[in-house]
């Protein structure tokens, strides 16, 4: 253990090349913390999905002979942990003493069980902290109790539509309201609702909550930023807008695509007031107890484009979607990605870093356009994937998709060329609201009203160009027929 204070960015960075513990990222896939092991010594992905066709070394797929059905993502990361030969490797990391780390994106107790009974460091807060401070009723109130004021909205249970319209009123929020439940995807768990039509589509799932968040619907830009909340404060990352609902990338009218590094579509003031509030959060959650990486969501009320609004969206805490692009984003490039403050406050090395200072240079710095779009799986009818392009760089042309080179993450992208980080592969599955690829660009994707750029619609055409399905078979029909999520493997690979 070093005991030496770490005092500034550059001894964080020679800290973690010389890391002797070894980390292992179980999740389905690597996208969360894609660039992580190109700063981090013994960092290991452990994934059920190969993105990059085994030429990635940190990737580690385990053999398996025979795949269940899962139901979630924590029944996946409970089945590569479990697997044999990862639990030979991860005691095999462990001679002499040596810590040996373990970090999820999705986790429960019985995965906690497994952590411990591995003699493994769960390196995340408490499942069950973390489910409750998940509750996006707890996140407004969270939010209430340190000035963060969320859209007006009224929390409590619904049973009917009339209920729902006397609510309405009684609480001032018009007549066309968004409601979201205490969980869930924001894609497939927030409804829309502006009369009773739209209302009894999704009744069975407003009526089956106890209590819902029903919400004033605006006009709204959506950010999303990531910090880490530590024992010498919050440090928050760079300022991304949202891509929310695009129909070309997915399936869910509320469901995230993409997103943007593009804080200079707000004034400063509003940069500010975002990442004070954020500040805020974190402090507030590290009285609770959790500790870590959270990604907040806010919505701008864009109604007075002289005077923008800043209300608090969601609050995840955890890695998110958004996880890759904060940490390979040119600030994070230029000094450390601001996920190995995650690892230094659940570390034995104390550090010094000043937050206030790290949070004032973010916000003064230019960010480049960097950005990423989401490729879901849109068509009801299930389909197998008959070509789709590998992972690496690509330059668009006239004729599609120019193949350039092979590379772990888009971090050195030249002028006019794209990543695309490959998720199903030819031969599998793909159903509704399924993974697909996800395209990483150094354009902007997104204007200020929500409307996708042409260049954002040319990549989009591109990809689709150059992913191709066939039908099912009789037998695979079958096959899927026996089963209620056939693919359920491949589902939220990138979860936000």
């Amino acid at each position: 253990m070093q005991n030496t204070p770490l005092h500034s960015i550059e001894e964080i960075k020679a800290h973690f090349r010389q890391h002797e513990e070894v980390t292992y990222f179980i999740s389905a896939t690597n996208f969360n913390l894609m660039a992580i092991a190109a700063w981090v010594s013994h960092w290991v992905n452990v994934n059920f999905i190969d993105c990059y066709d085994g030429n990635n070394a940190s990737v580690v797929v385990p053999e398996y002979s025979e795949v269940p059905v899962f139901k979630d993502i924590e029944s996946i990361n409970a089945f590569l942990l479990g697997n044999k030969k990862i639990v030979e490797q991860i005691k095999a990391s462990q001679t002499d003493g040596k810590r040996v780390n373990a970090m999820f994106l999705f986790y429960d107790e019985a995965l906690e069980a497994m952590v411990e009974s591995l003699g493994m460091t769960l390196i995340m807060p408490p499942n069950k902290l973390v489910k409750h401070i998940d509750n996006k009723i707890v996140t407004t109130e969270l939010g209430n109790s340190v000035d963060v004021p969320s859209v007006p909205n009224a929390l409590t249970q619904v049973s009917s539509y009339s209920q729902l319209k006397e609510i309405m009123e009684s609480a001032g929020l018009g007549d066309d309201v968004v409601i979201q439940t205490a969980y869930g995807d924001s894609g497939k768990t927030t409804f829309f609702i502006h009369d009773e039509t739209s209302y009894q589509r999704v009744a069975d799932k407003i009526e089956a909550e106890k209590q819902v968040k029903i919400m004033k619907r605006i006009n709204c830009l959506q950010v999303a930023i990531e910090a880490c909340t530590t024992r010498q404060g919050t440090y928050v990352g760079p300022i991304l807008t949202e891509i929310i609902g695009q129909p070309e990338l997915t399936p869910y009218p509320g469901g995230w695509c993409g997103n943007d590094i593009n804080p200079g579509l707000f004034p400063p003031r509003l940069r500010e007031t975002m990442v004070r509030y954020t500040e805020s959060l974190g402090k507030a959650l590290y009285e609770k107890g959790y500790r870590g990486y959270f990604e907040v969501d806010y919505l701008i009320d864009t109604a007075n484009e002289d005077d923008m609004t800043v209300y608090l969206g969601e609050l995840n805490p955890r890695v998110t979607g958004i996880s890759a692009l904060t940490n390979m984003s040119d600030f994070c490039r230029q000094t450390i990605p601001l996920f190995l403050f995650h690892l230094l406050e659940y570390g034995d090395t104390p550090f010094d870093l000043d937050p206030a200072r790290y949070n004032r240079q973010v916000l003064d710095f230019v960010h480049p356009d960097f950005g990423q779009l989401v490729f879901k799986y849109t068509d009801e009818t299930m389909k197998i994937v008959s070509d789709i392009p590998a992972t690496g760089i690509y330059r668009p042309t006239p004729d599609g998709l120019s193949f350039l080179r092979y590379a772990d993450h888009p971090s050195a992208l030249a002028e006019g060329e794209i990543f695309l980080l490959r998720i199903l592969s030819a031969g599998e599955y793909a159903y509704l609201g399924a993974d697909i690829l996800i395209l990483f660009s150094r354009q902007q994707l997104q204007d200020a009203h929500n409307t996708l750029t042409p260049a954002a619609r040319a990549y989009i055409a591109a990809v689709h160009d150059n992913v191709s399905y066939r039908e099912l078979s009789a037998e695979e029909q079958q096959q899927v027929a026996r089963y209620a999520n056939p693919a359920s493997a491949k589902r939220s690979a990138s979860s936000e």
